[in-house]
């Protein structure tokens, strides 16, 4: 008989609690719950339960062999599920994570072999969506998530489309909006001294290259990196002037005629006219990185551009970020 799937709506930037904390709770005790992320819709189900890990396989119809990826909620937590961590991925954390690469790692064996379809390694990335990390930090336990779809049908970006597959299959869906981008993760294996591509997806081989040197092993040609569908306008520099300027931008923009919207640090976003969202905390460019693809796609169906305070420190994410940009404006203090 088939079961009833709930569904639980909430804000894509500002989650719900008490809906993380039941759907951590369904998860917790070895039920399937589709969410969210910046990519897809996916399904998860507790890492650590054989009996879980069966039910997601027969709900989706998924070959058992074919290996899951683990989400967890901080690169922190990665040590504990792999052997190791080259300087390379290290590299490549620090620059995608939260975000849409997933890496491939040797296993440190900690979970059933049903995760990793019997192989000796594990796929693991840290997802940039608020609903996704949220509900990972309230199950409390390893998260699997394929695709929330059946076996051999397009990867849902809805969650009406995850309830056209798995309705009656699955025990709840968090309906957080449509996945910004629309597009599966890329699947990078570092277990080598040259990463190699098991799968393109959102994160193209040219950004790859320009973390690593190197181009990926796998890829077909250098690649390009996903895009949102409207232009984003980076401004980096000292905090004042990043200010001045975005407010600047701001005006010459809509004097003539175009719809702007900002993205700024919680601390500033009220200092901005027009449509803002709150993104990130001052200094904690992972919070940033967190919500960053779902606050560009709820503005991209409201404005003609997006203007981005950039992060004031250098880091691999800032090259991320100029990489999506269609424009980098860097000023400083004074000028």
């Amino acid at each position: 008989m088939a079961k009833e799937t709930l569904r639980w709506r909430v804000d894509a930037l500002c989650p719900d609690t008490g809906v993380l904390a039941a759907a951590g709770e369904v998860i917790r005790r070895g039920g399937l719950v589709a969410f969210p992320t910046e990519t897809v819709y996916g399904l998860g189900a507790h890492a650590g339960d054989a009996a879980a890990i069966a039910a997601l396989f027969a709900a989706k119809g998924r070959p058992p062999e074919k290996a899951l990826i683990l989400h967890i909620a901080a690169r922190e937590e990665l040590w504990f599920y792999v052997k190791e961590v080259s300087p390379l991925a290290a590299r490549l954390i620090e620059a995608f994570w939260p975000g849409p690469l997933t890496l491939v790692f040797k296993s440190s064996g900690r979970l059933p072999a049903a995760v990793t379809g019997g192989l000796p390694t594990l796929a693991v990335r840290v997802p940039a969506h608020p609903v996704a990390l949220g509900l990972i930090r309230a199950a409390g336990v390893p998260v699997v998530a394929p695709s929330a779809n059946l076996s051999g049908r397009p990867s849902p970006v809805t969650a009406a489309a995850v309830l056209a597959d798995l309705g009656g299959r699955i025990d709840a869906v968090i309906d957080g909006g449509p996945a910004p981008l629309g597009v599966a993760s890329t699947v990078l294996d570092v277990t080598g001294e040259v990463p190699r591509v098991l799968r393109s997806g959102a994160v193209g081989a040219a950004e790859i290259a320009a973390v690593t040197g190197t181009v990926p092993e796998g890829a077909a040609g250098k690649g390009g990196s996903f895009r949102f569908g409207i232009p984003l306008i980076l401004v980096e520099g000292a905090g004042a002037a990043v200010r001045a300027e975005i407010e600047r931008l701001y005006t010459r923009f809509t004097t003539a005629g175009k719809k702007v919207g900002v993205i700024a640090r919680e601390e500033n976003a009220a200092r901005y006219p027009g449509l803002v969202i709150p993104c990130g905390r001052e200094g904690d460019v992972g919070s940033l990185a967190a919500c960053l693809y779902v606050a560009i796609g709820q503005l991209a169906a409201a404005v003609d551009l997006v203007l981005l305070e950039g992060p004031p420190e250098e880091t691999g994410f800032a090259l991320r970020l100029r990489r999506l940009a269609a424009q980098v404006i860097r000023v400083e203090e004074g000028l």
